[in-house]
């Protein structure tokens, strides 16, 4: 029997997460997973999916014991928001939905945290660890022996290279690139098309090529 995935978030990556599982559902027959509805403050409906509740309603939905959860939700520019929102959930280790779309490659010694999502024809290479609900969206290249920490999203085609390192809720923009052995400090984010050749400091966002520090965080 698939198990229940409720999807917190909304259009655009909750709408991805969804898409995944029904296509590996439809084109791959991998059943594990059933989309049965998102939780939204302020749609009825996503995607054709049913809103089921609002974020409140979430500690109803963890006592049935029958609901997973795919945390969909990341700020882009509000790191520090996410975060909070996402601690504010306290969604039990156990409830979290780790979701691979089937045309993805994980190579020997991934480790992916409960949560993690994987988008379709992904590269994770060897060794990689992928942080608990951290978002890898379609087409990204995600080198050997990387770290990438909890809460981390690498949106569209972004690429990280060997022994590089995404800290807390830190973002890859569309088509970014990470050098081998930088780190990308917490709640930071290297822009679309930025190209990161030097560790990034928590909190701030770099753009251009090579990337140099654009403005900082938003914090509220």
């Amino acid at each position: 029997m698939s198990k229940k995935v409720v999807i917190i978030g909304g259009e655009g990556n909750g709408g991805v997460i969804a898409s995944c599982i029904e296509d590996n559902r439809k084109r791959f027959g991998d059943l594990e997973w059933e989309v049965a509805g998102f939780l939204n403050d302020f749609d009825q409906e996503v995607d054709g999916y049913p809103v089921i509740g609002k974020l409140d309603s979430l500690p109803k939905l963890i006592a049935q014991t029958d609901y997973f959860f795919s945390w969909a939700i990341h700020l882009v520019g509000r790191n520090y928001k996410t975060s909070e929102m996402f601690a504010a959930a306290q969604i039990p280790i156990d409830r979290l939905a780790t979701i691979v779309h089937k045309s993805a490659f994980i190579g020997k010694g991934v480790s992916l945290g409960p949560g993690a999502f994987v988008m379709a024809n992904c590269y994770i290479g060897p060794y990689a660890h992928i942080g608990k609900c951290s978002l890898i969206m379609a087409n990204c290249c995600i080198g050997h022996n990387i770290y990438i920490d909890d809460l981390c999203h690498c949106s569209v085609g972004a690429i990280m290279t060997g022994y590089s390192r995404l800290e807390y809720c830190s973002d890859l923009a569309v088509g970014s690139t990470l050098i081998a052995y930088k780190v990308v400090g917490k709640f930071s984010m290297v822009a679309a098309n930025a190209v990161a050749t030097h560790d990034i400091p928590e909190g701030e966002i770099w753009a251009g090529t090579p990337a140099k520090m654009l403005k900082p965080m938003r914090k509220d």
